[in-house]
């Protein structure tokens, strides 16, 4: 179960709830537990499930008292402000009627505020005052709800969150540089505010435009959203699916918090295998799962996953699980796991005989959170593995 381990790692607060040491067996995190679970669905997943963000004071409660140590984020945008609701206390509420007489903490461009057209929020400077407001509003609300730490979405440099999605829109490249600066100043900032106080999580999205050279070492983690695959039936590139890797191996060999948050249909069994050999062969000491599919309480069978220690160390770049055969390979105590993020099937040479794990079930919980039609079947194997384009393989050869 995914809380059977645990180290008490915290940025330097004893009062913080410690993230568990995830090395050994796959770490869940949801990213959104509904507010109306049923007792069973609450049970199942306090103790299957480390945390979760977005979720009432008295959803929180419920999970605590099955699992003490079950993690909660606070949702905030980081450098956003506008009239949409997040959770503020027990109310869906908005800080922007306080916010918007500040006119210096408001990034301009022609001369007027720059909106987020598609999600109607402003972009703000993190440079200015809003920086010393944001992070006492964030430790206010946090506190309201008794939270472990904040998930600060769209934390990213304008341009690749969508130059054309702003107004007055941005054009791309011209200031790319600038706007990093000031990321990283404002995580610098916020890190240091919240530190022993508060988890810092921000959203670095995908994470795959070569041009972004964001420093996301410096919060206590991020959440990677598009893990392994842009959503379903979306493949990314090869290359760019060997730059997320690469960069997020280098958080993990800092032991840094990852969020590999994917999203896709749940049928799609391909896809699943895909995106699970992606976080396996990435996962660090802090490293979390989610096969999201919406607001709703869920479990797949691969979350069942436990292939032991890790044999190979994390290296500094994915290309060096790369094995003759064209797929990525990492090995565990028992057993190992493949990933193929090519177009075509690759053959993977096995050592030894071993048993292939092929899932069975998963998606939405029912009432009652019966999972025992789910499972994790073996199915013996030698010699060669296929491993399908844009898919993944986990292979057992222990006990």
């Amino acid at each position: 179960m995914a809380v059977a381990a645990t180290l008490a790692w915290t940025p330097s607060a004893d009062a913080l709830r410690p993230v568990p040491n995830t090395e050994g067996t796959v770490h869940v995190w949801q990213d959104q537990l509904p507010d109306d679970m049923t007792d069973a669905q609450v049970r199942f997943e306090a103790s299957h499930v480390d945390g979760t963000q977005k979720v009432s004071l008295q959803t929180a409660q419920g999970l605590r008292a099955v699992n003490p140590g079950f993690l909660v984020l606070h949702y905030r945008l980081g450098i956003g402000d506008g009239p949409v609701p997040f959770r503020i206390g027990s109310r869906w509420a908005s800080d922007y009627s306080r916010v918007r007489s500040h006119n210096p903490w408001f990034w301009h461009a022609q001369g007027q505020r720059v909106l987020r057209t598609d999600s109607n929020w402003y972009l703000m400077n993190p440079t200015s005052g809003w920086r010393v407001y944001w992070a006492r509003r964030v430790l206010l609300e946090a506190g309201l709800l008794g939270d472990d730490g904040v998930f600060a979405d769209s934390l990213s440099v304008p341009q690749y969150l969508g130059a054309s999605g702003f107004r007055p829109p941005f054009a791309y490249f011209k200031g790319e540089a600038a706007w990093t600066n000031r990321i990283d100043s404002f995580m610098r900032f916020e890190e240091s505010r919240l530190r022993g106080r508060l988890y810092f999580i921000p959203n670095a999205g995908s994470w795959i435009t070569t041009r972004d050279r964001t420093d996301y070492s410096i919060p206590d983690g991020v959440m990677i959203e598009g893990f392994a695959e842009g959503g379903a039936n979306d493949h990314y590139a090869p290359g760019d699916w060997r730059l997320q890797m690469t960069r997020v191996l280098s958080l993990a060999r800092l032991g840094r918090v990852v969020i590999a948050q994917s999203y896709l249909a749940p049928q799609d069994s391909v896809a699943r295998g895909f995106v699970v050999a992606s976080y396996l062969l990435t996962q660090g000491e802090h490293s979390f799962l989610n096969l999201d599919i919406g607001i709703t309480a869920q479990w797949f069978p691969e979350y069942g996953l436990a292939l032991g220690a890790p044999a190979d160390p994390l290296p500094a770049d994915i290309d060096a699980l790369r094995d003759p055969g064209g797929v990525y390979v990492r090995h565990f105590a028992r057993g190992l796991v493949a990933a193929n993020p090519d177009d075509q099937p690759h053959t993977l040479t096995l050592a030894r005989p071993g048993r292939l794990v092929v899932p069975v079930g998963g998606g939405e919980l029912d009432g009652a959170a019966d999972t025992s039609g789910w499972a994790l079947n073996e199915q013996p194997v030698s010699g060669t593995v296929t491993v399908p384009a844009h898919g993944g393989a986990v292979i057992l050869t222990g006990s």
